[in-house]
């Protein structure tokens, strides 16, 4: 959360979905209640395990970005069958009466941070 003011929640769940950690900005209100993040927690980890029957094929999955009006989350599989999830405010970078679609994530240095930590071990 550091690196960013946009993130607003971070969690890593184990391969069952259960929250192992997790970390919300100070002075956020979640959008969506905890109970309703585990049951995406947990409908994450399925989805991953479904993608990793196509490995062979297009390699390793690195992380996956659904987008809403209000924010972005991102699932990225960490090592020992673990999930990075992270919530960012969608935020328009320029206030303005033109429709915005959100601003860009910055996926480099949230997947430096993920090399770094798995490394470590």
């Amino acid at each position: 959360m550091d690196f960013n003011s946009s993130i607003r929640f971070a969690a890593v769940c184990n391969s069952k979905g259960d929250i192992l950690w997790h970390s919300q900005r100070t002075g956020i209100k979640n959008i969506i209640p905890l109970a309703d993040t585990k049951k995406t927690l947990q409908r994450a980890v399925s989805a991953w395990q479904e993608r990793s029957k196509i490995t062979d094929i297009v390699g390793r999955g690195l992380y996956v970005i659904a987008a809403y009006e209000k924010i972005k989350r991102i699932t990225i599989p960490l090592d020992a069958g673990n999930l990075l999830f992270i919530s960012i405010a969608n935020e328009p970078l320029q206030k303005s009466k033109s429709k915005s679609y959100g601003h860009l994530v910055e996926m480099g240095k949230i997947m430096s941070i993920v090399d770094f930590v798995n490394s470590t071990k």
